[in-house]
Order: C-alpha cells, then structure tokens, then sequence
C-alpha cells in the first residue's frame, strides 16, 4: 500500500469513517477512495483528479490538505500546466474586448442618445406638419352654407363609420392580445437562478415533458457526475475529453438532481437550450443541487388527478 494512501486510511479509521461515510460526505466514488488507499492512482479518471481526490478525503478526515501533497509530491502526478490557466485568462481578455467593440456594445451605450435623437425628429416633423396644414386652411376659400351644411353631413356620416371601423379594429386586437397573453402564460420561460452555495433553482420547467440535460467539457478534460434521486437508473458518470459533450433525457417527474464536476472551470451544462453558469474558483470537485419548480400547467394537472 503507497504511503499516503496508508496515512489517509488511519485518519479515516480514527475519525470513526467507513468507505462508505466517506463516500456519502464526499460524494467520491467507493472504488476511487480504494484505489486512493491502496496507492493505485492509474485507476482514477487522470492525474488532475489524484490531486483533486486526495485534497478532499485529506481535509474530510481532518488532515492538512496542502502538507500532505507537499509530503507526498514525489508520489503524487502533477495536475494540468500553468499555460491552461494562462491560455483561460487570455481567452477571457479577448473576449471582453471582442464584446466592448461590437455593434450591440455600441448599441448599449448611445441608446439615450438615440432616443433622445428620435424623439426631437418627431418633434420637429410634427410642428411642420401643423405650420403646413395651417397655412393652407387660410388659403382655402369659405365656402356657401349650404355646400358647408352639406360637407357637415358627410363629415358626420364619415365620423361614424371611422369610428365604427375604429372599434371593430381594436376589438380584434384586443381578442388577438388577449390571446397571444394567454398563451405566452401558459408557455413559462425557462429559468436557472443560484439561491445559495452551489444551489440552484429551476423555474418554467415541464416536468411531464421529454427534458434534456447536455453536459460538455471546454478547454481540459473533465470527470462529471449526474444523480436523479427519482429514477437511479438515469445516473451517468464519466469523463469528458476536450470539446466532448453527452446528453442526458431527465426523468418525467424529476424535483431535484445533483451534478458533481471534479474540473468546474472546464465544464459545461445546459438545460434544453438554457446555458447554465457554475461557479469556477476552484478546481476541487464540486457537487451542485438543482431543485425544479413545477410549471403552473404540471401544478394543474396534478390537482386535476388528485
């Protein structure tokens, strides 16, 4: 047994843990913290998750994470080069500047000045409308009086129709908004919002419906894991390479899932076509919550089946 593996299994011991403990607080696979304690490090996903693994069982047993490796550093494989984090720092700087020099940036900026612009045209436009229209009512010749009760009759006639047409108009408009109001209420925009550490919330999410979940790996490979407590059949584990992604359909029903990403800054997740943020400080592996919020149609159906 390699000697850090024999160090972590004595904490472990002394602590009172079994494998099984330490793979429920940790979420670490069981065959991962043996591997760890028996010093067979090639059974793990990669040398960045021997780092990784051993940091977090080091400090759930009440060990010094970073003396440890220091100790051991002859021992341990060596996590991912420095240029990644340097080629990630680039790439970020590259595109704030791609985006502060782009039409919609622009855009953002003047758009004050845009409707302020705007607004004095109109202005302008219809105070020379009025000067027009004004001065040639003076041109216009007074006309006999019957030929004015006459105009007066029509205009009336003319009124009455227009307003007619008017209100028929606005009454199918009114039916049409009151539709497309409707059927927007029923169709709620999917959301993701953090509401603590790691937590997040889904709202507008149909949970009768075929869902899918696609996860990706962006610059570096990356282990992930999902778990449907609902339906433990759909639980998926494995390692994503470089610009990999997999699909995963989430169980009619599901309330809450978990994802465990053992190299946050690299992965990527999406709910339909929804594109989920994860926080990306550290490179330990992380484990997120995802609580669903039924729809308001889901909440319906159910009472109606109850």
């Amino acid at each position: 047994m390699d000697e850090v593996g024999k160090k972590l299994k004595s904490a472990r011991i002394e602590k009172g843990y079994t494998l099984d403990d330490l793979q429920q607080i940790t979420k670490i696979q069981k065959r991962y913290l043996i591997a760890i304690e028996d010093g067979n490090f090639d059974q793990l996903p990669g040398d960045f998750y021997v780092r990784a693994f051993i940091k977090q069982y080091a400090e759930t047993v009440g060990l010094d994470s970073h003396e440890l490796l220091d100790e051991f550093s002859d021992t341990i494989p060596e996590t991912q080069p420095q240029d990644y984090v340097e080629n990630s720092i680039e790439n970020k700087k590259r595109t704030l500047h791609d985006e502060t020099n782009s039409f919609g940036y622009w855009l953002r900026n003047n758009l004050g000045k845009i409707i302020i612009g705007v607004v004095i045209v109109i202005v302008v436009a219809s105070l020379y409308f009025f000067a027009v229209r004004a001065a040639n009512q003076r041109k216009t010749q007074i006309p006999d009086e019957s030929s004015a009760l006459t105009s007066s009759t029509k205009s009336k006639q003319s009124s009455k129709k227009a307003s007619s047409e008017s209100a028929a108009k606005s009454s199918s408009k009114a039916k049409e908004s009151s539709r497309s109001s409707e059927s927007s209420a029923k169709k709620d925009e999917l959301k993701v919002t953090e509401n603590g550490t790691n937590a997040f919330t889904v709202t507008g999410l149909e949970t009768t419906a075929d869902n899918k979940l696609t996860l990706g790996a962006s610059g570096s490979s990356a282990w992930v894991q999902v778990t449907f407590p609902s339906d433990t059949s759909s639980n998926w584990q494995s390692v994503l390479t470089d610009g990999g992604t997999h699909e995963l359909t989430i169980p009619a029903g599901t309330t809450t899932f978990t994802l465990q990403s053992g190299n946050t800054p690299s992965t990527t997740l999406k709910i339909n076509d929804t594109t989920v943020s994860l926080p990306t400080g550290t490179s330990v592996v992380q484990t997120f919550t995802f609580t669903v919020q039924a729809t308001s149609d889901d909440s319906s159906s159910s009472s109606v089946t109850e």
